[in-house]
């Protein structure tokens, strides 16, 4: 008789759901690839509800498919004690309903901390089963930095002593940890690139050499500003560019008026809204290159999905992306330098000849792809799972 599937119960800060099915995309991917890796997948999350629901204070959703179940809670989120409590409930009734449906897990994998590890802690000793941490947030950069207070860090330090393993999206990330005074001795977990769909194409031919940035308009950490800078001076000494922004955010509307402000003319910067899939590929398939301006990162999914499709980049000096670029892929140039960054959309625009588009998807096949992070998963997981069975 065959032996089932080892079970892993996923807890994750953010995760994708009627209400934001966007967020914490990257998280569903590390389930997915869990399963190709051998595993069942049981998801537990808890979401404030969209709008208050006066008549109904929690939404219990059940989706399933294959060996992937997700449990969703939604809860109504009034603030205060009474919102911090239904929180509270709505993560209980969320693990509590996928536990029985789908079962005892044989490990548990929290994602984003700090609740979600105090979360499989307690889950850790509650079911006497071990957990590992996966961080992927950027609160711990000085640019972005949220994580204060000494009850924060003492429970976050207790979680990744407790946690069997410790994984994050980067190096750079780690540093940023440790610097805020966490102690812990990590893995590098990257996150997937779909590279089914991610896969060069035929550009049309075009007079126009297009730049394509895909952002979440969040000025402070994409600095899109920059870009437009950069794009404005490229228009100035050569015509025949335009710049596409695909996305959408709570910045869009600035960055908009910012563009207007610059004195561009039609159609030299195109925004294309949100797009997704095949539309998101057909765009970065007619680039000349993809740009990343960014003050801080903690993965820069959009790059490697860029050189998936054989795409050579531009980007500012974040996450990992100096390691990895090398100059066959594109340039990396240092964070907020108009100049630079500059100087080097025009070196790849103006010598597509220096850069391999096969060199670029043979990297990201052999690091980032489905088939790479579920052997990573694999060589995480199943050390854990054979010492306690």
């Amino acid at each position: 008789m065959d032996k089932p599937d080892p079970l892993i119960l996923f807890i994750p800060r953010w995760y994708p759901s009627e209400e934001d099915p966007m967020l914490g995309l990257f998280v569903k991917k590390h389930a997915v690839a869990a399963i190709n890796a051998g595993y069942k997948v049981v998801v537990a999350y808890a979401v404030p509800l969209r709008s208050s629901h006066t008549d109904q204070n929690f939404d219990l959703r059940l989706i399933e498919s294959d060996k992937l179940l997700e449990v969703i809670v939604g809860y109504n989120n009034t603030g205060g004690i009474s919102g911090i409590f239904r929180q509270f409930m709505a993560w209980r009734k969320a693990v509590q309903k996928a536990v029985e449906v789908a079962g005892k897990p044989d490990l548990i994998h929290a994602h984003i901390l700090t609740r979600t590890g105090i979360i499989a802690l307690i889950c850790s000793w509650f079911y006497k089963i071990p957990f590992v941490v996966t961080e992927h947030w950027s609160r711990y950069y000085p640019q972005n930095l949220q994580f204060k207070g000494l009850v924060k860090r003492s429970l976050t330090q207790l979680v990744l002593r407790r946690a069997r393993k410790t994984t994050v999206v980067s190096n750079r990330l780690v540093d940023a940890m440790k610097n805020c005074g966490l102690k812990f001795n990590p893995g590098i977990l990257p996150n997937v690139v779909d590279t089914d769909l991610f896969v060069p194409g035929n550009k049309m031919d075009s007079v126009k050499k297009r730049i394509v940035s895909i952002t979440c308009f969040d000025e402070k950490a994409k600095n899109l500003f920059l870009l437009l800078d950069a794009f404005k001076l490229i228009k100035e000494e050569t015509g025949a560019t335009e710049l596409v922004l695909i996305g959408d955010g709570v910045d869009l509307g600035k960055t908009m008026e910012y563009a207007a402000s610059l004195g561009f003319q039609p159609n030299d910067v195109l925004f294309k809204g949100m797009l997704e899939n095949l539309e998101l590929v057909d765009e970065l398939q007619q680039a000349d290159c993809l740009a990343l301006s960014s003050n801080y990162e903690t993965f820069g999914i959009v790059v490697f999905e860029a050189l998936a499709c054989g795409v050579p980049v531009v980007v500012t000096d974040v996450a990992d992306l100096a390691i990895h670029i090398e100059p066959v892929m594109g340039r990396v140039v240092p964070v907020g330098d108009t100049t630079a960054f500059k100087k080097a959309l025009l070196d790849v625009l103006n010598h597509p000849e220096s850069f391999d588009p096969e060199i670029m998807r043979t990297f990201v096949l052999k690091n980032y792809s489905p088939e790479a992070i579920s052997q990573q998963m694999r060589n995480l997981y199943q050390p854990l799972i054979n010492r306690t069975s």
